[in-house]
Formats: structure tokens, sequence, C-alpha cells
């Protein structure tokens, strides 16, 4: 008899554990929640003699900094990327609230911006070379 007594009070302890409808807290499960913005880039070259000849400019390196002194010193960028033929790429998985931009193309000079990244955004911007 006690051999069933033992069987059924494990039963009965694993049966009161499972109906316990508070979860267990995963410590990594939110993780990753903070790496939820993007920034979205457009590239075009603005002509002085008429906005109907505008063009996307493609190949152009787009780098973003979250730190101002690499910003200027041009080191440990966060991401880079290069715009398809139509002038735009885009970097995802982002963290911070604030990034600086670089864009470099060979034929045209550098531009520089910034953009603020608030958290579960997709941030537009547009780089233009005149």
């Amino acid at each position: 008899m006690s051999y069933v007594l033992k069987i059924f009070s494990v039963f009965l302890f694993l049966f009161i554990v499972s109906c316990n409808k508070e979860e267990i807290p995963d410590d990594n499960f939110n993780a990753s929640e903070n790496f939820n913005r993007t920034i979205k880039f457009e590239v075009y070259h603005v002509y002085d003699f008429s906005p109907v000849s505008d063009s996307a400019v493609g190949g152009a390196i787009i780098t973003v900094y979250e730190n101002y002194e690499d910003f200027l010193t041009e080191y440990y960028p966060d991401a880079t990327r290069t715009t398809d033929s139509l002038g735009k790429c885009e970097i995802g998985g982002l963290d911070k609230d604030k990034y600086y931009i670089r864009c470099v193309h060979p034929a045209f000079s550098n531009v520089i911006d910034s953009v603020t990244t608030p958290a579960n955004t997709t941030s537009f911007v547009e780089m233009l070379f005149y």
C-alpha cells in the first residue's frame, strides 16, 4: 500500500505543478526586444537645371554610426550598405535612438546627416547629391 501511496503522491505533485498558471520567467526571452529599428535610404543626384532629370544613385555606400566621435573619425561603423540600382537600401536590427549617417559615392562628394530611430519604427532618409 505504501508503494501505491508514493506513486499517487508523485502524480498529485506533478498535477499540481503542471496546473500552476504562473509562467517561469526566461531571462533571455526579451534579449533582442530593443533591436527593432529600421532605416530606409533613398539616394538621388539633383540637377540644377531641371528637376525632371534628377536620378537615383546606385552604388552609393551608406555608413551609420551610433557614436558621434566614431562618425567624425570614421571608425567602428555600426552598419554599412550599398544602394541598389534604384538608389535604395535598408538597415534593420538597430537598437539605438540616434544614428549619424555618411553617404559616399566615387562620382560625387560626401553627404552627411543624422536620424532619430524611435523603438518599433522605420525611419526614412533621403540623401541628395548636388
